[in-house]
This record gives C-alpha cells, sequence and structure tokens, in this order.
C-alpha cells in the first residue's frame, strides 16, 4: 500500500512557516532591524548545517557497512575521514557567505535607523575588524561543529571497541546519538549566529555613526531570562568600550556586545539581548556632508589602528606578513580587541 504523505508535508511546511512568522514578529518586537531578512538567513544557515552534519555521518555509516568489523574501520578507515576537511569546509562557505552578506546589509541598517538621512546616502563598506571578525568566527565556528561531531562518533567508536560491538550495533549508536538528526541544534545555531552577526553589526554601525556616542545593554525580556544578563539592562558605556557583564558561573566579563564571541556559550546561546544607541543630538545637527566626512575619518582611523596593531602583531609573533589564514587572523583579532578591554589601544 503506497502512503499519501503530501497532508504531513504540508502539515510540516505550516509549521515551519509559523514559527517563521513567529520568530520575525519576536526580533521586530524587540528591536531588531530587517527582522524578515535575519529570518530567512536563519532558515538557509539551519538547512546548510543541517545538510553538512548528515552527509559527514552518512558517509561514516556508508563506510562502516563496508568494513570487515569495528576495529578494522577505527584503524583504517576512521582516521582518513577524522582528518578529512570536508564537512568543516562546507562550514565555513556557508556561514562566510551569510555572515559577510548579513554584516554588510545590517550596518547599513542599523546605521539608517539611528541616522536616516546618512544611511541613505553612504555604502554598506565596513571596516578591517570587522571583515577580521567574519573571516575568523566563520572558521572557527566551522571547526568547533566539525570537532564536535567527529567527538561524539569518535566516542561511539570506542566504545564499541571496548564492549566488542559488531558494525550493526555501531550503526544504531550512532542513529540512537541524535549526531546525525541534528534539526533542533542546527536551528539553535542558526537563530544564535544571525542575531550575534545583527549586534556586530550594530557595533559597527555605531563605530560608523559620528551621532552616536555611547550605548546601552537592552534585556528584550525573554521567557526564561538569564538573570544576569536582566542585571545588566541599562549599563551604559562609550561605544568603543566593553559592559561588564557578571556571569552566572560568577566570572566577570567584557563583552563589546551581547553574544560576543569571547562570552561562552552558555551567556550566548538562545540570547536575545540588544543594545540601544545613545546619540548626541548636535551632531545630528550637523549638515550631511559634515556626517559623511566624519564617518569616513571615523573609518579610516579605526583601519589605520587596525593596521599598526597587525604590524605590530606580526612582528611580535615572527609572521613576516599576515598571510590568509583565518586562524591568525582570528588571533590577531581578539588580541585586538583584549588590548582594547586592557586600555592598551
Amino acid at each position: 500500500m503506497k502512503l499519501n504523505v503530501d497532508p504531513l508535508l504540508e502539515a510540516i511546511e505550516r509549521y515551519i512557516v509559523k514559527a517563521d512568522d513567529d520568530l520575525e514578529e519576536r526580533l521586530n518586537e524587540e528591536g531588531y532591524v530587517e527582522a524578515g531578512v535575519a529570518v530567512a538567513h536563519i532558515g538557509t544557515i539551519e538547512d546548510g548545517v543541517t545538510a553538512a552534519v548528515e552527509n559527514n555521518v552518512d558517509e561514516v555509516l556508508a563506510r562502516l557497512q563496508n568494513a570487515s568489523g569495528v576495529d578494522d574501520f577505527v584503524e583504517t578507515v576512521w582516521p582518513e575521514i577524522s582528518n578529512s576537511d570536508e564537512m568543516e569546509k562546507a562550514l565555513h562557505d556557508l556561514f562566510y557567505q551569510q555572515f559577510d552578506e548579513l554584516l554588510h546589509r545590517f550596518t547599513k541598517q542599523w546605521i539608517i535607523s539611528a541616522d536616516p538621512e546618512l544611511g541613505e546616502v553612504i555604502d554598506d563598506g565596513i571596516t578591517k575588524p570587522a571583515e577580521a571578525f567574519i573571516k575568523g568566527w566563520s572558521q572557527q565556528l566551522a571547526n568547533l561543529m566539525h570537532l564536535n561531531t567527529k567527538d561524539g562518533i569518535e566516542k561511539i567508536l570506542l566504545d564499541a571497541q571496548e564492549q566488542k560491538q559488531t558494525i550493526d550495533e555501531v550503526a544504531q549508536a550512532i542513529a540512537d546519538s541524535g549526531i546525525r538528526e541534528c534539526g533542533y541544534r542546527s536551528r539553535r545555531v542558526a537563530v544564535t549566529e544571525v542575531l550575534r552577526v545583527e549586534e556586530y553589526a550594530h557595533q559597527e554601525a555605531r563605530i560608523q555613526n559620528p551621532s552616536c556616542y555611547k550605548k546601552e545593554w537592552v534585556h528584550t525580556g525573554a521567557a526564561h531570562p538569564r538573570e544576569n544578563h536582566v542585571a545588566i539592562s541599562g549599563q551604559q558605556v562609550f561605544k568603543r568600550e566593553p559592559f561588564t557583564l557578571i556571569g552566572k558561573n560568577g566570572g566577570t566579563y567584557y563583552p563589546m556586545c551581547p553574544r560576543d564571541t569571547s562570552l561562552p556559550a552558555e551567556e550566548s546561546i538562545n540570547c536575545h539581548c540588544i543594545t540601544k544607541d545613545i546619540v548626541d543630538q548636535e551632531i545630528l545637527g550637523m549638515s550631511l556632508d559634515e556626517r559623511v566626512s566624519l564617518r569616513e575619518k571615523y573609518m579610516s582611523e579605526v583601519n589605520a589602528e587596525y593596521d599598526a596593531f597587525e604590524q605590530k602583531f606580526n612582528e611580535e609573533h615572527g609572521i613576516e606578513e599576515m598571510r590568509d589564514d583565518p586562524s591568525i587572523t582570528w588571533n590577531m583579532y581578539n588580541a585586538y580587541y583584549e588590548a582594547w578591554r586592557n586600555g592598551e589601544i
């Protein structure tokens, strides 16, 4: 008997659409710019992460079935799979493309929200630190997700060796683990990362916007609030200075914005906090040409500052020139902001 699955698929599609509509409404209420665009990119990232993980696990399962035994697979096949960067590359390409598009777009939209006249006449350019964030974090996130998947499978394989399991038992253990069925995790990653880029773009917009001189942390009233995020709500600092956040674990953190990558996962995942611009009305009263010139001046100063830090970083670490290596970019980016937090720049 052939089952008609069309009603089920239609019901699933309606559920997904409603979930997206609800999220878009929520992000609009919380004050995010272009909530519809954010939700669309959340869907793209969610699908891409799911596909990358599924493809990786499917390869493991297919090659597992062709092995003569668990020991044979672990010793001869698994090293090749675990050392492959195919999944990491797929994730990096996905994240880089999405983050690059969104950060440029959101930066311009945040400027428009604060100074519509300025926002309408400028391009969507970003500073060098923002470019470094996109390049470095795309690689770091891809590497982290790849390692988590690999470690999960490797633990199952090592347990299987110890317990003398069969190939079929290992395949079932992988299926039962939920590693392949990563729908919820993919969604959580997608939402967290798009909102992370939203807030990084907001920070970038402040750097470019001459009328903005301070920022305020705002807790948006999530259904399950983090008490420490409620406590920080209302804290104001100058726009290029960090906030002070007491973590749920008692540690003290100095994020430039909510979901700053310097924060541990428990302070970022599913966080919906946002920041608010504090503007100088006298600057807003300047002519448009003056504000455009100030934006260009501020961007040039930040780029020159970053170039000088890069040269110093290269000299201290024996790097002849900044190679096209996301890991080096990420290390320097973090060192740059650590210097900022410590008042060294």
